[in-house]
């Protein structure tokens, strides 16, 4: 069954949401869990970060290329492959009871889901018609973020009443479901992918060499950069909040998370849909601006008011930002490029979340959290300069800026 062309709530695009939602569920269950489990196993819970480091670092690494192969060959049997590694992360975690095997579970889930978020959300907006890309861009990240608003909980309440086993066989399952779901989606080869195999069929093929454009898309590099500094600014401001609060005396700061993502929901589609109709420059612009207004704001709050005011800046300055820079990337690149447009744009977002933690981490313990976030409203209204600048020098040049820098659909 295809769909049909021109048709937004198409049937691909709406079970590629509902597989996004079920594959970010594990996941946002271990997160909580893993440093409760490693503690029932009589280890210390620092050795949580060295393995979530370690499996992020793997995570990108195979992101890069999966990006470029996704292009080439099948993204559904690549899709596959990966759905089997995080479920074979969670098959093996139910028997890890030492450093090895929980590094070796985390490093397998951590490469799966990076391929499939890569991946998938190609696969889904490769169904989109270019007038309302933007719309299903902002409309797509909404399943993972329901995901990620009830798992949490779930792993956690498990996790406290050491019903680890219960976890991980779930977590497998909800895997194996998005398998078979997966299984039901009509995914074509792209053209290039189509030439590529032809030739490997009649021995024409190049042998196989290093070339980085088969990992890092140039095209998406701006919008990758951008990723990087939301990733920095996130890591930033959402990790440390909470410890800010209580070094500060604030009571429910807990409402600031609350209120954002809230707001995600209602905005996301909303900016999504801007993006369709206006140059790009008219929402980043003020998203950053929106963002480092809430950074200021956080960094003098001494009580919840000025708290509760930067959660609702943050998540409108968050909403427009990240619906229009992976639109920007998708935009700029021709629809056989578009997995590899999106692993370049998404290995920035990594990138930005290690060093947004590790850097503001380091700066809140020698200068405190006003500086800190002081420091990271400046990220913010670097980010603004840079782009505003990217567009003056570049201008017409930059593709996938306006409404009509229309990918080519071949």
């Amino acid at each position: 069954m295809k769909d049909k062309p021109g048709k937004l709530w198409n049937r691909t695009f709406l079970l590629c949401m509902l597989i996004s939602g079920l594959n970010a569920f594990p996941g946002g269950m271990l997160s909580p869990a893993l440093p409760i489990y490693l503690e029932h196993l009589g280890r210390g819970t620092e050795i949580a970060g060295t393995i979530v480091a370690i499996a992020t670092f793997l995570s990108m690494f195979t992101r890069m290329i999966a990006g470029g192969w996704a292009d080439k060959i099948s993204r559904k049997t690549i899709l596959l492959i990966a759905f089997l590694f995080e479920t074979a992360a969670f098959f093996l975690f139910c028997v890890a009871n030492s450093f090895p095997l929980l590094l070796a579970s985390r490093c397998l889930f951590g490469v799966g889901t990076g391929i499939v978020v890569t991946v998938l959300c190609t696969i889904a907006f490769d169904t989109l018609p270019p007038e309302l890309l933007g719309t299903g861009v902002g409309i797509f990240a909404l399943a993972a973020s329901a995901a990620y608003w009830v798992a949490p909980t779930i792993g956690t309440a498990l996790a406290v009443q050491g019903r680890f086993l219960l976890l991980f066989l779930i977590s497998a399952a909800v895997l194996i479901l998005s398998i078979a779901l997966l299984l039901t989606i009509p995914v074509e080869l792209t053209a290039k992918a189509k030439l590529w195999q032809e030739a490997r069929k009649n021995g024409s093929a190049e042998r196989s060499r290093f070339r980085l454009s088969d990992y890092l898309c140039r095209q998406a590099l701006p919008s990758a950069f951008l990723l990087m500094m939301n990733g920095i600014i996130y890591a930033a401001l959402v990790n440390f909040l909470s410890h800010c609060g209580v070094s500060r005396g604030i009571a429910q700061v807990a409402l600031f998370f609350t209120i954002e993502s809230i707001l995600l929901v209602v905005l996301q589609p909303i900016c999504g849909r801007l993006a369709d109709r206006m140059h790009l420059g008219w929402i980043i612009i003020p998203g950053y601006l929106l963002m480092g207004i809430a950074c200021v704001l956080v960094a003098f709050a001494q009580n919840m008011v000025p708290i509760l005011i930067a959660s609702v800046f943050y998540a409108a300055g968050y909403s427009a930002t990240m619906a229009t820079t992976q639109l920007w990337a998708i935009r700029s690149v021709e629809l056989s490029q578009r997995s590899l447009a999106n692993s370049t744009y998404y290995v920035g977002g990594d990138v930005g979340l290690a060093l947004g933690a590790y850097a503001a981490g380091a700066l809140a313990a020698v200068s405190g959290y006003t500086a800190m976030y002081l420091v990271i409203a400046g990220v913010c209204f670097f980010s603004l300069i840079w782009f505003a600048g990217f567009i003056l020098i570049r201008g017409k040049k930059s593709k996938g800026l306006s409404p009509r820098d229309l990918t080519d659909p071949e």
